[in-house]
């Protein structure tokens, strides 16, 4: 992906939050929806929806571990 492309996508994701009628539902399914389409690019080799809410999860785990070391 380019740079222009990301730029792109990153503003239409912010108008998507920006919206005064967005609801806890609609600001979780682009949360989600955004999370996928990272983690799917990063092994574009497998496209497993398990494998790729393994990556997910285990990058949660990594980020929770380092909360809990920082405090």
């Amino acid at each position: 992906m380019d740079e222009k492309r990301h730029e792109e996508m990153m503003m239409n994701i912010m108008k998507q939050l920006d919206q005064e009628d967005l609801n806890l539902a609609d600001g979780i399914s682009i949360w989600h929806s955004l999370g996928l389409f990272l983690f799917s690019n990063i092994d574009r080799e497998n496209k497993d929806i398990s494998a790729i809410y393994e990556q997910m999860q285990a990058y949660l785990g990594d980020m929770s571990n380092l909360k809990k070391g920082a405090q």
